[in-house]
């Protein structure tokens, strides 16, 4: 418990800087984390598959991250994705035709392919949340007021509200859970996981979307935060299952020991991968800034 407290001391500040701050800082620690993130995925192949390409995988991952940071808005970040994942892809299984000549060829695709787009595509949209409504202060700019290094704060903002709801449904799954969970959820995937840690995190979701649209200024209904905490209390906890299914295929308690007390980079970030593209489409198309 006291290496998860020191561990979680160290971290939590270095990521709440690298949110506030932004770029360049974001953009580099998201593209370690992806790095890292390919290399455990790769990890976790069952057996009978061998060893995957982890530099091409990795080089694949990083190039989502630099293609979400070169997109200024929705459509451009879509676009400049799908020709890195159809490039990428193309690379992957190029290597499989000309190199991979062990068994399960179809789980090592999967496998392969996944890994990038798992880590890299999906944690890459953490950096476009960050720049969503962003004006680079231009109205600003023009009138003299600010430099053009100013930027809207809308952004940051939306990305430490996803945040504090991933983590605050995690923190209310495992108490709630602890203190009163009887119902196993998933037994064979994730045996302490029950269906009351499961309602407590979803309620945590609830009340931090709350709290924090309101202490953030997000300018949002309280509905609106409440729909978008509703959907993230259940996409984190399905994300935390999903990676708990990929250890458990594999037989390992956890996907590295790189962070002490922790685990790997998949173990403590497997619901923010998927709760930040969530957050991120919905402003985007749906509750617009």
């Amino acid at each position: 418990m006291l290496q998860r407290t020191l561990t979680a001391a160290v971290g939590i500040p270095v990521l709440v800087a690298a949110v506030w701050f932004g770029s360049p800082g974001l953009t580099v620690l998201i593209a370690v984390v992806a790095v890292l993130g390919v290399r455990e995925f790769y990890g976790l192949r069952p057996k009978g598959v061998s060893p995957l390409p982890v530099v091409l995988g990795m080089i694949w991952a990083v190039a989502f991250v630099v293609g979400a940071q070169a997109s200024s808005d929705l459509n451009s970040f879509l676009v400049i994705s799908f020709i890195i994942m159809v490039v990428g892809a193309g690379a992957c299984l190029l290597w499989l035709i000309a190199y991979y000549t062990s068994g399960r060829p179809v789980t090592a695709s999967i496998y392969l392919l996944a890994g990038p787009v798992y880590a890299g595509f999906l944690l890459a949209h953490a950096l476009a949340l960050h720049e969503i409504g962003d004006t680079s202060g231009e109205s600003l700019v023009a009138s003299g007021v600010v430099s053009d290094l100013v930027s809207s704060q809308a952004g940051r903002d939306w990305l430490l509200f996803t945040l504090l709801i991933v983590f605050g449904t995690d923190t209310g799954a495992y108490l709630v859970g602890k203190t009163f969970g009887t119902h196993a959820m998933a037994p064979v995937i994730s045996p302490s996981k029950t269906w009351e840690g499961a309602a407590g995190g979803f309620i945590f979701a609830l009340v931090i979307a709350a709290i924090a649209s309101y202490a953030l200024d997000l300018d949002i209904p309280l509905w609106q935060a409440m729909v978008i905490g509703a959907c993230v209390g259940v996409v984190t906890q399905a994300g935390d299952l999903f990676e708990s299914k990929l250890k458990r295929m594999s037989n390992v308690k956890d996907a590295s020991s790189i962070i002490p007390g922790h685990g790997g980079v998949l173990d403590r970030l497997d619901s923010v991968v998927v709760s930040i593209p969530l957050v991120y489409y919905l402003v985007a198309t749906v509750f617009e800034p």
